[in-house]
């Protein structure tokens, strides 16, 4: 169901829309909408444990977001990952090891959501995102 909102928009905001729903032909709305898609992708088709998981980073404070972002897989259980991949990769894991692989991949993927959806938070609540040689530091600061 759609919803009506009013937006008074400054004008760093509303010139480049405005262009570029000029140059695409398409109503400011639209470009407005998918704007707000791409800058806050929805949850669609992921496991609702997950989901319940990723909105509930919605309600925490901008310290337990940064702790997220700054989370890894630990090192033991990413050198395991890695020599899986590459033994997978060359075709010598076993069922057993597959299942492991697997395992191992779903939480390495869920920490990778989780610090999506907590960059996209910090990034919404006005902060600025850290660089990539930044996020590799053992600590962020905020």
């Amino acid at each position: 169901m759609a919803q009506t909102v009013t937006l008074e928009l400054p004008k760093t905001v509303y010139l480049p829309v405005s262009r570029m729903a000029r140059a695409t032909s398409r109503p400011l709305e639209n470009i407005l909408v998918c704007a707000l898609k791409t800058s806050l992708p929805p949850l669609d088709g992921l496991p609702p444990e997950l989901v319940e998981e990723l909105v509930e980073l919605e309600s925490q404070d901008d310290e337990s977001l940064w702790q997220v972002l700054a989370s890894r897989v630990p090192a033991e259980q990413q050198r395991k990952l890695d020599r899986l991949l590459r033994e997978n990769q060359a075709g010598t894991v076993t069922e057993q090891e597959r299942q492991k692989l697997d395992q191992l991949q779903h939480e390495a993927d869920r920490i990778m959501l989780r610090k999506a959806r907590a960059a996209v938070l910090l990034r919404f609540r006005g902060h600025r995102l850290p660089t990539l040689e930044e996020l590799r530091r053992p600590t962020l600061q905020t």
